[in-house]
Order: C-alpha cells, then structure tokens, then sequence
C-alpha cells in the first residue's frame, strides 16, 4: 500500500513519518500531527517509509516496533544512516521495553520508546519534546562499547531471572508431589 496523505515538502514545518501495518492507526496519529500543525505522513508498508525517506529527510520518524518484512528497530536503522538528524519515536502494544530496547541498541538507534495505545496528549507532548530536544547519537567507540555492555546486562539479567521462574517452578512441582504423596 502507498504511503497515505500527502507528502508537503514545506520545510517551515517539521517533516514526521508515521509507520504502522494497521492502516487506522497510522493515518489516524498522521491527521492528529497534521492538526497540530506538523507536515506528516502516514505509511502502512516500512518499506515505502524507506523508499520516501530517499528523497526527502523526516524530522521524526514514528513507527511500530512489530512490522512486517522491515521491523521499526531495522527501518529505523536505515534512514537514521542516511539522515542522523532524525529522531526515532518507536511505539508498540506488544510491551516488553527490555525486549525492544535490545533490539533497538543492536541497531545502534538513538530513540525513545513508548506503549500502545497512547494518547494523543501524550503523543503530542514527545513529539514537541523530541523535535525540540537536541539529539547525539553515541560517536566514540567508548559509547557504542557502553551500549554493548548495558545490552549484555539486560540479556544476562533476563537469563538469570528465567533460572529463578525454572528452579522455582521445579521446587513446587517436587514439593506438590511430596505433598501428594504424602497424602496418600
């Protein structure tokens, strides 16, 4: 499917693109941007995001963590190579921030993230903070190292906390069992 809504390439305003698979959703936060006085354009295919983002640089470019073919995370990647002033707003309703947030740092993406459905107040209010906030990509292998670290603390922390969830499961079930047969 094309991208919906009319690309205006009035630079005066802030250029947004909108990327999500549920046609409603993403002409939906479009026309609520374009209210607001934002240029925005709705997408429902990632892949037109990114053919679209070749000839013309978003400001914001809000999408869907769950896409199909090209994920939120990986669209992101790419127009964020070719145009790093971009800000990347990535939303979802499947919500496991530390899920997202991992695939998001093996991307390299400077982002926010927030749950879905959302509000349009609240909307409105990062998008205005996100556009007027200065944005740094981290530049110093230092940076990109410190990310890799927080990444493999996550996974690690997630590891661990699936070992607590498996022994734990296990000593009930052995003492369920005990249990049982002790009634016998």
């Amino acid at each position: 499917m094309r991208g919906l809504g009319i690309m205006v390439q009035n630079r005066e305003k802030s250029l947004i693109f909108v990327v999500d698979d549920e046609e409603i959703i993403a002409s939906t936060i479009a026309a609520i941007l374009r209210l607001k006085g934002y240029d925005a354009n709705a997408f429902t295919c990632s892949s037109e995001a990114l053919e679209t983002s070749r000839s013309v640089s978003p400001d914001l470019l809000i999408s869907d963590v769950m896409m199909p073919l090209l994920s939120g995370a990986e669209l992101a990647q790419q127009i964020q190579a070719s145009h790093p002033q971009c800000r990347v707003l990535l939303f979802t309703g499947q919500w496991d921030r530390a899920d997202a947030e991992i695939a998001a740092c093996e991307y390299g993406l400077v982002y926010q993230l927030m749950p879905k459905p959302v509000h349009p107040k609240e909307l409105l209010r990062k998008v205005r903070e996100m556009l007027t906030t200065a944005q740094r990509a981290p530049t110093s292998g230092e940076e990109r190292a410190h990310l890799r670290t927080i990444e493999n603390m996550k996974e690690t922390i997630a590891a661990v906390q699936a070992d607590i969830a498996i022994t734990t499961a296990r000593k009930r079930s052995v003492r369920s069992r005990a249990e049982h047969h002790s009634q016998e």
